[in-house]
């Protein structure tokens, strides 16, 4: 059986972090075969972590991605090699926290956009949902052109991911370890917007509050919270913090002084004075476009449109006229053609049923959710039934769009359950030396 079949009633959720009033609440409320929905997070594991390679080796088998092509011996030497979260400290490569909220940055921020040069990209490595495991492979395997800053477990954690990553064809060369605590895998909800002062040439990464999806999300997670709202990877950069919260997910640039962003963000600040000139000052904004969330969505998130140039957008165009969504989208389309931009839509189709425990659910297939890197980008596709054509279709719109650009296909049906792909799961590192 294919894994998207296999796990598609499935969610990427973080539950071993959730607040254990929630967590029993909601396990004991799960009726039928939605039990055994539970099966599929290796709790045990979350608790008893490994403490040996021996143990290691087990972990993997028992989580059901390693058949034998990994052993202890080689879990032994990744351990070894593996710098501390401490010394990641010391060498100034990460931060943890930070005590000075500034009011307003410097003037001259610009953030860097998808298409200028990168020096790699950050992922966070999904340690406890192995259903995930697969596409975070091909992912780092389709980047082997940059570096792979990638966030794992401490410990024998980090290290049987490694050894399971060498085992399976990834030059390990490519990755920078960042061991440490493990929030939730959505990389580029939390972290920070990379950009330069254009004044100074200097290296800069705004930081701002986590906001974490929603309000109910924040008091149930409040530990997977802290860890993405503390932690920071900052080589080469100067780091400046802001109590504004703001989540990736819903902010986007031109590269060239326009943003685009979800109410969202003005809803969750509604407490800061003069938001609208801090954001202005925060994102170096000549122009800050603000839009509606998508219809039914709880996260404010920008799923179905993406810059892929500074004078280029691609929209989703679902399958069905007269859906919420296709006026969404629709309205949006006009929108960014007023304001400049050429417009290139992509099917995002609408209509596929499946089941998660709590309830049924309608799938939209998220083509916008891709990621640009280097002259390379991964698209979503989807191993279901009825996207095929759709899959292609999507694959040919950004090859025609960009015809100098490699483009990589990556099976996203799980993760797109939780209502995010590859884009959300990911950060780009701009290349500091040519900035």
């Amino acid at each position: 059986m294919k894994n998207s079949q296999k796990y598609k009633n499935y969610v990427p959720y973080p539950f071993w972090a959730m607040d254990q009033e929630f967590f029993f609440k909601y396990a004991n409320d799960l009726q039928g075969d939605d039990r055994t929905f539970l099966n599929h997070y290796p709790f045990k594991w979350a608790y008893v972590p490994p403490h040996d390679s021996n143990s290691a080796v087990e972990f993997l088998r028992d989580i059901g991605v390693d058949d034998g092509a990994v052993n202890a011996e080689a879990v032994a030497a990744n351990f070894i090699n593996l710098v501390s979260f401490a010394k990641l400290e010391q060498q100034g490569l990460v931060q943890w926290g930070g005590d000075i909220l500034y009011d307003v940055p410097p003037p001259g921020f610009r953030m860097i956009p998808e298409w200028e040069p990168m020096a790699g990209v950050l992922f966070n490595w999904p340690t406890l949902f192995p259903p995930l495991w697969d596409m975070f492979r091909q992912m780092i395997g389709s980047l082997d052109h940059v570096t792979i800053f990638l966030r794992i477990g401490e410990g024998y954690f980090g290290a049987a991911v490694l050894a399971w990553l060498e085992a399976s064809g990834i030059d390990l060369k490519t990755i920078r370890p960042i061991p440490g605590p493990l929030g939730d895998s959505w990389t580029r909800d939390y972290s920070p917007l990379y950009g330069v002062n254009i004044y100074s040439g200097e290296p800069i990464a705004h930081k701002f509050t986590f906001a974490a999806f929603w309000p109910e999300y924040r008091d149930q997670n409040r530990s997977i919270v802290e860890i993405d709202d503390r932690f920071l990877w900052k080589e080469g950069f100067n780091i400046y913090r802001s109590e504004i919260m703001l989540d990736g997910g819903a902010l986007l640039t031109d590269g060239h002084g326009t943003y685009v962003m979800t109410r969202r963000i003005l809803r969750d600040n509604q407490g800061i004075l003069n938001l609208y000139a801090k954001l202005e000052a925060w994102l170096g904004a000549s122009r800050i476009i603000v839009v509606d969330e998508e219809p039914d969505d709880l996260l404010g998130h920008i799923n179905h449109f993406k810059f892929i140039s500074p004078t280029e957008i691609i929209v989703g165009r679902p399958d069905k006229t007269g859906t919420k969504l296709y006026h969404y989208l629709d309205n949006l389309s006009k929108l960014f053609q007023k304001k400049g931009y050429d417009v290139i839509h992509i099917p995002c189709p609408e209509g596929f049923d499946h089941r998660l425990p709590g309830g049924d659910y309608t799938h939209t297939a998220l083509y916008a959710n891709s990621l640009m890197m280097n002259q390379r980008i991964l698209v979503t596709v989807f191993d279901q039934e009825g996207l095929e054509k759709y899959n292609e279709e999507a694959l040919a719109i950004y090859q025609r769009a960009l015809p100098d650009y490699e483009v990589i296909p990556i099976e996203a049906t799980i993760q797109t359950n939780a209502g995010g792909a590859i884009n959300c799961s990911s950060k780009e590192i701009p290349d500091v030396s040519r900035l």
